[in-house]
């Protein structure tokens, strides 16, 4: 069945795309952008200036785990009391989404990489 949610928003990227190709819309530079203009006075962080970007970076950096969240001082000890089948069924279970993780970085990039040449 097909997503007229997706189907919508396919439609929008056309219409913009047609639109900026119509209008002759130049690309950004980095004039454009207050984050790559260069600032020899701010060698720091803090004070924030752009709260906004901050926000998404701290929410973005929320998405990832450390290793110093997790305790993984019994791991071995949980492994070593498994069965055989269940060591057999875990380690390929990982390989399979090690493997699939793998190729769909694979085609991110390729996409992202096909869409900048565009530009």
């Amino acid at each position: 069945q097909e997503d007229p949610e997706f189907e919508t928003s396919l439609s929008k990227k056309q219409g913009a795309k047609q639109l900026s190709e119509t209008l002759k819309v130049p690309a950004p530079s980095v004039e454009d952008e207050p984050l790559l203009r260069e600032n020899p006075r701010r060698f720091v962080i803090f004070p924030i200036e752009y709260h906004d970007i901050w926000q998404m970076y701290k929410k973005a950096e929320a998405s990832f785990w450390t290793a110093e969240e997790v305790d993984l001082s019994k791991d071995i000890q949980h492994w070593e009391s498994l069965k055989p089948e269940e060591r057999y069924f875990i380690s390929h279970v990982l390989a399979f989404f090690a493997a699939s993780d793998g190729i769909v970085n694979e085609n991110l990039v390729s996409v992202k990489k096909s869409s900048l040449l565009k530009i």
